[in-house]
């Protein structure tokens, strides 16, 4: 069974992330994988597949309007002749009435979540999204909220959706950094968050609380630190905010780090401060590393976090909320202990590799046509 992947860059990020493992954990016997990217690829990131026989392809999107990519895309659909094509998010949709017009047989549309705030309150976004569903076979959604709006706000029937949660590699990320050193009031405790330093991961309201729980903890602040890994567009806005709250001594901005098991690890807490997420891969990583996780009410995130068993939930964009939250662990390093154990168990039980993988197979084997078409000569192949 061959399927197409289609993307809009193939580079470091959740969803692309949650492709690798998809690949990684799928049976390599009866499938075979393309990676069409839209603008363009990473080549150290694909070389985190480790599937064997995966193609990768770029279509050269220029940034706007560009219906030349289109015209590629029919060509090398025709030339590949998969089973299955599979789009992901808003940016990837019009692919699918090209590969509506190229006969691809079966055509898989996932849904991950948003990028900004109101992107799923907008009108525009949800009509595109109807105009595009007759096309589709079947949608994945990766959060209940991603389902309700594809339910309730687009118009599609409940028997079109699969609801489908990341898995996290619960080998790769293990409890690592204990909190204790000689005592809990003497060891450092490390907050801290990893992804885009971009808008919508709001780390601007970490920054801020973390100021304010400085100045609440007094003598205590010494143990204290802020960690936040990552690159992106709002990076020297983080910097300067932190210069201007005069806690230089207190924060870190490592920048983007290859070894995210590695980051987690050194990390006591794990803050997800974003104003919107689907199922954040990150708070997966976060819990099957052992750490105890505050996260805003977006997106999936109460799918992951349960309030006072493995973390808390705060509200969207409220500093002292977070403030509360961050302070509980500084008083109580048992229940951060507690809490870190109770997410390492619910990665284990509920959100392992094995069974994102096996309900993908489910649903490409159960949506599938055999082509039996050769292939076309892949760009890069692993």
């Amino acid at each position: 069974m061959h399927i197409c992947h289609i993307v809009f860059r193939f580079d470091i990020g959740g969803l692309e992330n949650g492709i690798v493992n998809i690949l990684n954990h799928l049976p390599e016997v009866g499938y075979r994988h393309s990676i069409l990217c839209l603008s363009g690829y990473n080549p150290e990131f694909f070389a985190r597949i480790r599937a064997g026989g995966v193609a990768i392809h770029t279509l050269n999107k220029r940034p706007g309007k560009d219906i030349g990519y289109l015209k590629r895309l029919y060509g090398l659909l025709r030339a590949l002749r998969p089973d299955i094509v599979h789009t992901r998010n808003l940016n990837t949709l019009e692919c699918q009435a090209v590969a509506w017009l190229a006969g691809v047989p079966v055509r898989i549309h996932g849904e991950h979540g948003w990028d900004s705030g109101d992107a799923r309150t907008r009108r525009k976004p949800a009509l595109i999204r109807k105009v595009f569903s007759p096309l589709i076979s079947r949608y994945v959604a990766l959060s209940a909220e991603t389902e309700g709006y594809l339910s309730t706000r687009v118009g599609i029937s409940p028997r079109r959706i699969e609801r489908i949660c990341n898995g996290v590699d619960i080998d790769r990320f293990r409890p690592g950094r204990p909190l204790a050193a000689a005592s809990p009031t003497e060891a450092t405790l490390v907050i801290g968050s990893i992804g885009r330093l971009a808008e919508v991961k709001n780390h601007q309201l970490l920054i801020r609380a973390f100021a304010r729980l400085l100045e609440r903890a007094g003598s205590r602040s010494e143990r204290l630190h802020l960690v936040i890994v990552g690159d992106g567009p709002c990076r020297e806005r983080l910097v300067t905010l932190v210069r201007s709250l005069d806690i230089e001594d207190r924060v870190s901005l490592p920048g983007a780090s290859d070894n995210v098991p590695e980051a987690m690890s050194g990390l006591s807490l794990y803050v997800q401060p974003s104003c919107a997420e689907g199922i954040s891969n990150t708070i997966l990583e976060a819990m099957a590393s052992g750490l105890a996780v505050i996260s805003t009410d977006v997106g999936g995130a109460r799918e992951l976090v349960r309030p006072g068993f493995n973390g808390e939930i705060t509200g969207n964009g409220n500093v002292e909320a977070l403030v509360e939250a961050l302070w509980r662990y500084v008083e109580n390093p048992e229940l951060l202990r507690l809490h870190g154990c109770n997410s390492r168990l619910r990665a284990e039980q509920d959100f392992s590799l094995a069974t994102m993988a096996e309900r993908y197979h489910r649903l490409y084997q159960g949506r599938s046509h055999a082509s039996g078409s050769e292939s076309h000569p892949p760009v890069a192949e692993r």
